[in-house]
């Protein structure tokens, strides 16, 4: 027993040690402007600034709460509309992603079928993206060619797939660049088999997902009535001068701000259990959009 007790200890003082003069690698992560930049790119919005992305918000806000003083004349109503505006653009952005991701997975299978026909064919791999970049999905023709115009420019076919998968932003992609980088590195005859094995793999899944979809479409239309209807319900009372005058008061704009974040909340939480389950993205840069 006393050995044990010694063996442990030592293996304590030794792991204490090991980790107290340990050389730590810095963590290598990204700046404010590339993670805002990846964030935008994630949603195809390549030509917007993070602050004509605030701006275009503050703009929003600002309008939806005149508007709705010039109509209604509650200044209650008014900053809900005005918080309501300024979430709009994050609205669209979230809703834009998910209808390009969505759109880039039913693509997916065609690119990688079209990238494992051109290895088979005996292309290099370089010569295979080209030509998915030129007879591939139109979805995807845009990604493929920004690795070709990379590749030209730095000499770095891993670099270059690695930047088009930082900025797709998609757990597919991810999958790709790395058997991609892998065969280009260390060569692989089985690549064309992987790609074709990749690619039923991928159909299926875009089948069952699109059957779940379809079933559960009630879902979102429910969430989106439900959130709806009170607002529509309290634009009809406050535009009665009775009813602007009460959301005018320090009680009407707690109610209108507790009502939002309950309608928020609400509509959040049906959405997300409606919503078929993410896979999450691995070898991602810190800091990078998943």
């Amino acid at each position: 027993m006393s050995v044990v007790v010694a063996l442990v200890l030592g293996l304590g003082v030794f792991l204490s040690y090991d980790g107290l003069t340990r050389t730590r690698l810095p963590r290598i992560g990204l700046s404010l402007g590339d993670r805002s930049s990846l964030w935008l790119a994630a949603a195809g919005l390549m030509d917007v600034s993070l602050g004509q992305f605030l701006l275009a918000s503050a703009v929003a806000g600002f309008g939806a709460a005149a508007i709705v003083l010039v109509l209604i004349g509650s200044v209650g109503v008014a900053l809900v509309a005005a918080l309501a505006g300024v979430a709009a653009p994050t609205s669209y952005y979230r809703s834009r992603r998910r209808s390009l991701r969505a759109t880039r997975r039913r693509s997916w299978p065609d690119a990688i079928e079209l990238l494992a026909g051109a290895v088979r064919a005996g292309d290099t791999l370089p010569a295979a993206i080209g030509v998915v970049a030129e007879r591939g999905p139109d979805t995807l023709r845009p990604v493929f060619r920004s690795v070709l115009s990379d590749h030209r420019v730095t000499g770095d076919l891993a670099g270059a797939l690695e930047r088009m998968g930082a900025v797709v932003a998609d757990p597919i992609a991810d999958r790709i660049v790395r058997t991609l980088v892998l065969a280009h590195h260390v060569g692989g005859l089985e690549l064309g088999r992987v790609l074709r094995t990749l690619s039923a793999f991928l159909r299926e899944d875009v089948a069952s997902r699109q059957e779940i979809e379809a079933r559960q479409s009630w879902t979102v239309v429910a969430a989106r009535v439900s959130a709806a209807a009170p607002w529509l319900v309290l634009i009809l009372v406050a535009s009665r001068p009775q009813g602007a005058r009460a959301f005018d008061s320090a009680a009407g704009v707690v109610v209108l701000l507790v009502g939002a974040a309950v309608t928020v909340v609400g509509y959040r939480l049906m959405m997300r259990l409606g919503r078929l389950p993410e896979e999450p993205r691995v070898l991602v840069p810190a800091g990078a959009p998943r």
